[in-house]
């Protein structure tokens, strides 16, 4: 074992925070390290033993245990480094062995030697369990001593039981820690939950009141004003519900790494004013005006990019502009330069003060929690906004003062389209998108059923239907059709089932050709649109479904 004492303390600190926290210093003496120093001074037979945490940044060592200590610095529990031959121990992190620090080239001016009546010295190095060493167990005698190997066996040997005993405090630390930080995460998500039932709820009791309503009024054979508006209200009300399921599911795939962005060329025109018109409406019902200045938006460059994502970020602005104004005015700034878009969101609503601004882009909090009960909210719409601007490689920032708005101020790299025609993004007449079609639709819900067999025919198309696998497959392979819209989870057979029986069928000859498979079901995340095309399917369409997400099939 080395002797050599470091001419040179180590001058970084301990994590002193960390060592209080583990009751290291600073705290009361423990039976299970005053049992180690009490073993050690009976097993090597010397009039002291202590355990020392070394703390530079404090010029000190602290006695974390020790027997035999004259009693004024037993009180004290602590010396300054000038009386200390720990030090060394935790600079070099190797044992210390001293015969006679009288005659040591380093120690014999130590204070210890006087102060402490420290003669010969053994220490050995104690360690954090990430290796990083604190201090000393030692062993002091007050007379020359020359140390024998077993000795310094036995004194290792007791160093590593009080790092075990370091080790079990860490773990406990840990424990706990992990523990509040778990009952503050499940407080979170039942405040979250919360939120989200009442988020569901609002949308839910316009749709269900809407339908009795309406109901109602058919009863009577009334074809007033009123069934216009109850329609209406139940369209607001499901994207309302259909936008806080995927703003959820959104968030947990971008979290995932699951979320991919489309390069398409798209309208930004046509985006902005549909994005504008959708939140113009709830901002008029407050009395607050919504005003737009938009720069180069007009001159019908189309853009490359995720129109969808872009429709988000903005919507999710306003709409959280709209929430938390009363009165004045929500003004949008748009600038479109030729390889960048940015647009900018001021509100003359109640605003924050500086340090809640942190918390405005945090997964399911707000930063103020009365706030959820006043204005409503899940609180994932600006944590998206943040995440999807990430995934953009563009960039926002917020500024707001409490009582008079706030202004949130973001760009995106979308440059303008080259060589594309502007006229192969105009979506096909919806009423004949389907004209001279067959279609199949095979769900077991006879509510999907009836609903997505109404919408193919309204846009043309002959429609058959099935209410399980087994028929959907005897009938696609006894009739011909255009496309077969099948769901995925039947109870007889799946709808991957019935794809792979008809690829397989068309291989061995037994079919001319399998018409275009459109997977619809409510499980869309990459790793399962991936599976339904390995499966033999052609697309894939995300329950709840529009016409125009109809429409859009037929163009791809």
């Amino acid at each position: 074992m080395n002797t050599s004492v470091a001419s040179r303390i180590d001058p970084k600190p301990a994590n002193d925070t960390l060592l209080a926290d583990l009751g290291l210093v600073d705290a009361e003496m423990e039976s299970a390290f005053d049992n180690l120093t009490t073993l050690t001074r009976s097993i090597l037979d010397v009039p002291v033993a202590l355990i020392s945490i070394v703390q530079p940044g404090l010029d000190r060592q602290y006695f974390k245990s020790h027997v035999g200590l004259p009693v004024p610095w037993a009180q004290a529990r602590q010396t300054p480094l000038s009386h200390s031959f720990c030090q060394h121990v935790r600079a070099q992190g190797r044992p210390l062995i001293v015969s006679d620090a009288r005659q040591h080239p380093v120690l014999k001016h130590n204070g210890a030697i006087k102060t402490l009546n420290v003669i010969a010295y053994l220490g050995m190095p104690i360690n954090l369990p990430d290796g990083t060493c604190i201090g000393a167990l030692c062993a002091n005698d007050d007379a020359p001593r020359v140390w024998t190997e077993d000795e310094q066996k036995k004194l290792y040997q007791l160093a590593l039981c009080v790092n075990e005993q370091i080790a079990l405090k860490v773990a406990l630390c840990a424990a706990e820690v992990a523990k509040t930080e778990a009952e503050d995460a499940a407080h979170a998500r039942e405040d979250f939950l919360a939120h989200m039932a009442h988020e569901i709820r609002t949308p839910l009791n316009g749709i269900i009141g809407s339908m009795d309503l309406l109901s109602a009024e058919l009863d009577k054979g009334d074809q007033s004003t009123l069934v216009p508006e109850l329609l209406r209200t139940m369209d607001s009300s499901t994207q309302g519900l259909l936008r806080t399921l995927n703003d959820s599911l959104d968030l947990s795939k971008i979290d995932a790494g699951k979320l991919y962005l489309e390069h398409r060329p798209f309208d930004l025109r046509a985006a902005v004013v549909d994005v504008i018109a959708l939140h113009r409406a709830s901002a008029e019902c407050k009395g607050v005006k919504l005003m737009v200045e938009a720069s180069d938006t007009e001159n019908g460059a189309l853009r490359m990019g995720d129109e969808y994502r872009l429709r988000q970020v903005l919507g999710n602005l306003l709409s959280n502009a709209v929430k938390f104004t009363e009165t004045g005015t929500i003004h949008v700034r748009l600038e479109a330069r030729p390889n960048t878009i940015s647009a900018t969101v001021t509100d003359s609503g109640c605003g924050m003060p500086p340090e809640q601004l942190p918390e405005v882009f945090s997964a399911y909090s707000q930063a103020d929690r009365s706030v959820t009960r006043r204005k409503g909210g899940t609180g994932l719409g600006l944590p998206i906004v943040k995440r999807l601007i990430a995934l953009m490689d563009g960039q926002i920032t917020v500024h707001s003062t409490p009582g008079k708005g706030s202004t949130f101020t973001t760009w995106v790299p979308m440059p303008v389209a080259k060589d594309v025609d502007s006229k192969d993004l105009q979506g096909s007449n919806m009423a004949t998108a389907f004209a001279g079609k067959r279609a199949l639709v095979a769900d077991d819900s006879p509510v999907n059923r009836m609903v997505l067999s109404r919408m193919l025919e309204s846009m043309g198309a002959e429609v058959i239907s099935a209410h399980n696998g087994k028929t959907a497959l005897r009938q696609a392979l006894s009739n011909t059709f255009d496309t077969l819209f099948i769901d995925i989870r039947m109870p007889d057979i799946t709808g991957d089932q019935i794809a792979r029986t008809l690829k397989s069928h068309e291989k061995r000859g037994r079919l001319a050709t399998v018409p275009k498979l459109v997977a619809v079901t409510a499980n869309v995340f990459p790793e399962h649109i991936a599976s339904y095309m390995d499966a033999g399917f052609d697309h894939c369409l995300a329950k709840p479904i529009r016409r125009a997400d109809l429409c859009a099939l037929t163009e791809r």
